[in-house]
């Protein structure tokens, strides 16, 4: 609720801010008009400034993530030097999101957005929109997961079901497990459909677009179009495969946990007198020791070569053949049928490589990994916008923020 709070505070104060008095007949009039930055510190209310960095829990932490989205903000300004800003202003502010492992690293996230709001003609005068299509957004030790969700996923969620019984954190025992601490390792794969997207996180190279620039129309505003780039602080790459022997000792570590949620989710509904319910759970002891059995049988029958191959999955198969053998939902889940390699929309799954991610004494919030995403439409003030931002892409300043300090600056092309 107080997120909610703050972003409406955020469209009331820049929305409704009135850039002149300027009279027009349509919006497109207004496309040559100049602009305003504003920076995050420029916020118009202090209550929201505050809560920038609010889910950072140390000092530390908070003085990190405020120095680098600073950092981050200023190489952002470089790239506009001798850029005129129209049609719109372009207007800052800072976040934070918490926590979240990467391999054996934990990471404080947060990130710097910069949205566009388009003047607008409404009754004969100019407006500033309360709504934003183009946003640039900077996140530190973060790939956004949930804009690159129809190539990058997170195949088997973060929880063991439908109750938060804190089963699916690698230490259980500890009562105190919230949302970022450390995963048992089933739940911290990823799954990609798209090797150019995995090449553009690995080498730091290229930029990656979700819809091909042959595929994107001119002066609209649907659908939007996400521009990545992936800042590095090593050659070491981000992501590495799973392997089908990984993969199937961490489904035996799961289903562990499965003996520990059953019964404790068992005696809620007991207690709740949830009959319904109580029935989609009847028979998880059998269905969890016939899981057990496949997976020790393929680990013992497959020599080393198949077993340290990458594993491919498909989760929409798995869940058709639980349908079509008829088993309960509910007590199959992640259960294990058989590798695809690549068919039946099978897709590879990676991991954070424990290699590049390296715990800090500074903090969590120290920077290890920058994702820039450029949410643009095809209107012309947007366009310019994103032009001028690709062409004068500094990956040198943002790599040195990064904690880099010799990178070479470099131009991004476009992954065919």
């Amino acid at each position: 609720m107080k997120k909610i709070l703050i972003t409406l505070f955020i469209i009331m104060m820049f929305g409704a801010q009135q850039v002149n008095a300027q009279t027009c007949k349509t919006t497109a009039d207004l496309d040559g008009v100049p602009g305003q930055y504003l920076t995050a510190a420029q916020h118009p209310w202090p209550a929201a400034r505050a809560e920038y960095f609010r889910e950072l829990k140390t000092d530390a932490d908070k003085a990190i993530a405020k120095k680098t989205l600073e950092q981050v903000e200023k190489t952002e300004q470089q790239s506009r030097v001798g850029f005129s800003l129209t049609g719109g202003n372009w207007e800052s502010t800072f976040s934070s999101t918490g926590y979240e492992y990467a391999a054996n690293t934990k990471l404080g996230k947060y990130y710097l957005q910069t949205a566009h709001r388009e003047f607008v003609c409404v009754s004969g005068k100019l407006k500033l929109n309360s709504e934003y299509g183009t946003v640039l957004r900077v996140y530190v030790n973060a790939i956004p997961v949930n804009t690159l969700n129809r190539f990058l996923q997170n195949p088997f969620g973060e929880s063991m079901g439908e109750y938060s019984l804190g089963f699916q954190y690698a230490d259980w025992k500890n009562k105190l497990n919230k949302p970022g601490d450390k995963l048992i390792s089933l739940f911290t794969y990823l799954s990609c459909n798209n090797p150019s997207l995995i090449d553009a996180i690995n080498s730091g190279q290229k930029y990656f677009q979700d819809i091909d620039q042959k595929n994107v129309k001119l002066n609209t505003r649907v659908p939007h179009v996400y521009r990545y780039w992936f800042v590095k602080k090593s050659t070491a790459p981000v992501l590495i495969p799973v392997s089908r022997k990984e993969y199937l000792i961490s489904l035996l570590e799961y289903y562990e946990r499965e003996k520990l949620y059953f019964p404790a989710v068992i005696v809620k509904l007991t207690a709740d007198r949830d009959q319904y319910k109580l029935k989609t759970y009847e028979g998880w002891e059998t269905a969890v020791n016939e899981k057990i059995e496949l997976v020790k049988n393929t680990l013992a029958t497959q020599n080393e070569d198949w077993l340290n191959a990458q594993a491919v999955v498909s989760r929409s198969e798995d869940s058709y053949q639980n349908g079509k053998n008829k088993l309960k939902e509910k007590i199959n889940y992640n259960r294990f049928w058989q590798f695809y390699d690549s068919e039946k929309r099978g897709e590879p799954l990676y991991q954070y490589n424990p290699d590049y991610f390296k715990t800090n004494s500074k903090g969590a919030a120290t920077p290890q990994l920058i994702t820039v995403a450029f949410r643009y439409v095809t209107m012309p003030s947007s366009m310019r916008l994103l032009d001028n931002f690709t062409e004068k892409f500094d990956y040198a300043a943002y790599a040195k923020t990064a904690g880099v300090e010799t990178a070479e600056k470099q131009r991004y092309t476009k992954i065919d």
